[in-house]
């Protein structure tokens, strides 16, 4: 029987990459890659991605790039009875590292997110599915990607609207030192911090940020339990460790920002 996902995680330096290969359509909820930039291919069928308040479709042989810490959803479709989808999630340090040796500017963005370019889209799929069905990553292959791609497509006009917003500084930081309980966090505990009427928070960081506090919050939930699905084997403990309602709770909004049960997660 066919895996509905193939995933590797391949250690680079002290960075992390993880490829994936999805070959069953699903449909992903508004989440974030924290600290990531996702690159993806669609071999076959179609993707409609709502990012910076606009849909835009991605059909075969299209590459599409999502960058760090960005407000997205994706419905998937398959067309002729067919979709198989290509990601790669390079950690922003690495990426940002590669960039700046093009370019020192900072402020940089990209002239397309959703490309039409046969040369890098062979170039990416070959170097994700080589990686995939291998022990280790070409290092020099996603190092020159990333270079081709960012002499192509890099630019300087307006940034896409990311959650890295000054206006939240002090939240942000507050949640990247985890000293908090995630069990106890809800959008009053975000208004305290903020120093905010818990109501005008709410209404602004929906507005500001793109996702719902309580969206929010549930990513970050799936994300520490996520880490912890290689550490335990219990789900229900892990449900409960991340402050989930129950087990059910949990495959549910762990679903929604993977396309796969924590379970399956597991056995890839």
């Amino acid at each position: 029987m066919t895996k509905h996902s193939i995933m590797k995680e391949i250690a680079f330096n002290e960075h992390k990459l993880i490829f994936k290969h999805i070959n069953k359509k699903h449909s992903f909820a508004k989440h974030i890659h924290e600290d990531n930039y996702m690159l993806g291919l669609c071999i076959e069928g179609k993707g409609v991605f709502s990012m910076d308040n606009k849909e835009n479709e991605v059909k075969e042989k299209m590459l599409f790039i999502v960058p760090p810490n960005t407000v997205h959803a994706c419905n998937s479709y398959n067309v002729d009875g067919k979709y198989s989808f290509l990601t790669c999630f390079i950690p922003k340090e690495f990426f940002e590292s590669i960039a700046s040796s093009i370019c020192s500017k900072s402020n940089y963005t990209f002239k397309e997110y959703f490309i039409k370019d046969e040369m890098l889209f062979e170039y990416l799929e070959e170097l994700i599915k080589t990686t995939l069905h291998s022990e280790k990553l070409v290092s020099e292959e996603i190092i020159n990607f990333i270079s081709l791609l960012c002499e192509k497509y890099m630019t300087y006009k307006e940034k896409i609207k990311t959650i890295e917003n000054e206006k939240f500084e002090l939240l942000f930081r507050y949640l990247k030192e985890e000293s908090y309980d995630l069990k106890e966090l809800n959008f009053y505990k975000m208004a305290e911090v903020m120093e905010m009427n818990p109501y005008y928070f709410h209404r602004t960081f929906s507005k500001t940020i793109g996702l719902t506090p309580q969206s929010f919050i549930n990513f970050l939930r799936v994300s520490k339990a996520t880490k912890l699905l290689k550490e335990h084997e219990s789900l229900a403990s892990i449900a409960q460790e991340c402050g989930f309602y129950d087990q059910a709770h949990f495959t549910k909004e762990f679903k929604k920002y993977h396309g796969i049960t924590p379970t399956n997660f597991k056995n890839i």
